[in-house]
């Protein structure tokens, strides 16, 4: 019971944290609406284009936009299992097999956000840039994909070891009861 209540906490609090990455999401999204539309509308009206917004949105914005969104999506259900093979197997080396996918997952994306992570501090160390009209830091184009793949090796991780496990694909919101305070 005890593992039951520490998962539950653990769980809610890690939806708090993707439920903030995925309004920041959406954040940059109207941003990059507000944008494409504003240098479409200057750049036929006025032929006076936003030199800066396709770099801005292309290597900064959709990469935040994406990886920001990732986990929560995974938890509202935005997974795909399939089940060819599954579905005729017993249902207990069924939660083994899916576990063991999902730990596979998870370590997989911790790797990821790992290696990414060691790419953004070597372009923050260095001070990389990419030459323009602008020259554009390259170490904030890749501090998402560190923050997004962690938060989703970690929701990964959480359902793996979950004490009941949630099908994969369906919403994971955590159900308020009465030992879910």
């Amino acid at each position: 019971m005890a593992y039951a209540h520490w998962h539950a906490r653990t769980d809610r609090v890690l939806c708090v944290v993707e439920n903030v990455a995925a309004v920041a999401a959406g954040a940059v999204l109207v941003a990059i609406m507000v944008l494409v539309s504003l240098d479409a509308i200057l750049r036929h009206a006025f032929a006076a284009p936003l030199t800066f917004q396709l770099t801005l949105t292309e290597d900064y914005l959709l990469v935040a936009m994406v990886l920001l969104a990732l986990p929560w999506g995974y938890r509202k259900g935005g997974a795909i299992q399939v089940r060819l093979l599954l579905d005729s197997c017993p249902a207990a080396f069924n939660q083994m097999v899916i576990r063991l996918g999902l730990l596979a997952a998870a370590v997989y994306l911790a790797a990821l956000a790992w290696f990414s992570w060691g790419r953004f501090l070597d372009a923050l160390v260095n001070d990389e840039v990419t030459m323009g009209v602008i020259d554009w830091p390259v170490d904030w184009s890749w501090v998402w994909v560190p923050l997004g793949l962690g938060l989703l090796a970690l929701r990964v991780l959480l359902d793996a070891v979950a004490p009941t496990l949630k099908p994969i694909g369906s919403d994971h919101e955590v159900e308020e009861g009465p030992e879910h305070p």
